[in-house]
C-alpha cells in the first residue's frame, strides 16, 4: 500500500514538472472593418490551453478547453503554414493563414515566436440580441498577430 502511494505521488510530481514552463500562444485578429475580432490563447508546442473569444458587432461567442475538445493548431512558420481548428456544435471554427502574408519568426534562442499574417476565418456566427439572426457561418479575412513565449 505504501509503495502505491509513493508511486502515485511520484507520478503527480512528474506530471507537474512536465507542465512547468509551458505557455499557450497568444492570437489577436481583427478584420479591416473592425466588425470581426478573434482574441485569446491557443494551443502551442508546450500547452494545450484554449481560451478564445470571437466577436461580431455586439455579440460574442467563447471557445475554451473546458467546453471544446479536440482543438488543434498545425503550424510550420518557415513553410508559411498555420491552421487552427476548434470543433463546436453546428460548425467548427477554422482559421488558416494566407501563406503569402506570413511574417512570423523566432525572436529568441529559447523558441519564442512573434509576427503577423492575414487569415481566413469560418466560424459559428455569434448571436446578438439586435441585428440579423441567421444560422449561416461567419466568414471573414482577418489581420492576425501571433506571439508565443516560454
Amino acid at each position: 500500500m505504501q509503495a502505491r502511494a509513493i508511486l502515485f505521488l511520484s507520478c503527480l510530481l512528474m506530471a507537474g514538472a512536465a507542465h512547468a514552463g509551458s505557455a499557450p500562444a497568444e492570437l489577436s485578429c481583427l478584420s479591416d472593418s473592425g466588425k470581426v475580432a478573434l482574441k485569446g490563447v491557443i494551443p502551442s508546442p508546450s500547452s494545450e490551453e484554449l481560451d478564445l473569444t470571437l466577436s461580431y458587432f455586439d455579440a460574442t461567442v467563447a471557445f475554451n478547453d473546458r467546453s471544446t475538445e479536440g482543438s488543434y493548431v498545425v503550424s510550420d512558420f518557415p513553410q508559411s503554414v498555420f491552421l487552427l481548428l476548434v470543433p463546436s456544435q453546428g460548425a467548427a471554427l477554422t482559421l488558416y493563414a494566407l501563406p503569402s502574408s506570413m511574417a512570423v519568426e523566432k525572436t529568441s534562442d529559447s523558441g519564442d515566436m512573434a509576427g503577423k499574417f492575414q487569415a481566413k476565418l469560418k466560424a459559428p456566427r455569434p448571436r446578438s440580441a439586435t441585428g440579423v439572426q441567421t444560422s449561416a457561418a461567419l466568414t471573414a479575412t482577418l489581420n492576425c498577430e501571433y506571439r508565443y513565449s516560454l
